[in-house]
């Protein structure tokens, strides 16, 4: 990846939600590598503190807190954060979220529906009203919300609330961007497809082939979504982007999307 490409980001305050693995954690330590000043949060404190730990070690600047953002609690307690060390916030990544196994539609329990649009839809939309406050006092700011390709469309390989979730992320992101258009907010989404991250190494080790083999149903390319192409669009979001891109949704997929 390109160096320059990143330079939008040095100096400004970022938030990144589900910072402590797979694509939050990989965004958040680009991000610090680049000059920007983050705080972080995550369930799981053992996780957080560790990565706190080693990016702080090596000269850069964040802060992990530890959050359910399912709970107004939570989310109150990681913007006190960044007004109290920072005193403002210019971007914020809304990537926390869970997955669960496929399941049929009249077999799916209430108890996972109601857990399923908790932690990827209302603890979205309560981090975009607490970051939309602080940002509508500083007259700028963006908002990047992470939603998936399933936000466009079924799959048998999740469940009905993963992708009314996802659906739901998408609703919220334009509506936002509707009602905020001119108060030098910018927000928007980004679907990604598979993604590369630690949790996929086991079929990685098993080589080129497999990989393959394993992702041709799904993107024409056959290859995972790298974590550094979906931080390089971050970036560009936060800062290169243009002013009037907003209520929009950016699919990182290989053509996933449009394959029949």
């Amino acid at each position: 990846m390109n160096d320059t490409s990143y330079s939008s980001v040095e100096g400004k305050v970022m938030l990144v939600t589900g910072g402590t693995s797979g694509i939050g954690k990989a965004v958040t330590q680009v991000l610090c590598e680049q000059g920007a000043s983050v705080v972080f949060t995550g369930r799981n404190e053992t996780a957080g503190n560790a990565t706190s730990e080693n990016l702080t070690r090596d000269g850069y600047d964040c802060h992990f807190v530890s959050a359910d953002l399912t709970e107004p609690e939570g989310v109150t307690r990681i913007v006190d954060t960044c007004l109290s060390q920072y005193g403002r916030l210019d971007v914020a990544f809304n990537n926390a979220g869970i997955f669960d196994n496929a399941a049929i539609f009249h077999e799916y329990s209430d108890t996972n529906w109601d857990q399923m649009i908790s932690s990827n839809l209302t603890s979205i939309f309560l981090c975009m009203k607490a970051e939309l406050e602080i940002m509508v006092e500083q007259g700028d700011g963006v908002i990047i919300n992470n939603a998936s390709v399933v936000g466009h469309r079924a799959t048998q390989r999740a469940t009905p609330g993963y992708v009314a979730s996802k659906h739901g992320v998408i609703g919220l992101t334009r509506q936002a961007a509707l009602q905020y258009a001119n108060s030098g907010i910018r927000i928007n989404s980004i679907s990604p497809g598979p993604t590369f991250t630690e949790i996929q190494q086991p079929l990685v080790d098993r080589g080129a082939d497999a990989v393959a083999e394993h992702l041709s149903a799904l993107n024409p390319r056959s290859q995972f979504v790298s974590t550094e192409e979906i931080a390089e669009i971050i970036i560009f979001l936060s800062g290169t982007a243009p002013n009037m891109l907003t209520g929009q949704d950016i699919a990182i997929d290989g053509g996933q999307m449009y394959k029949l």
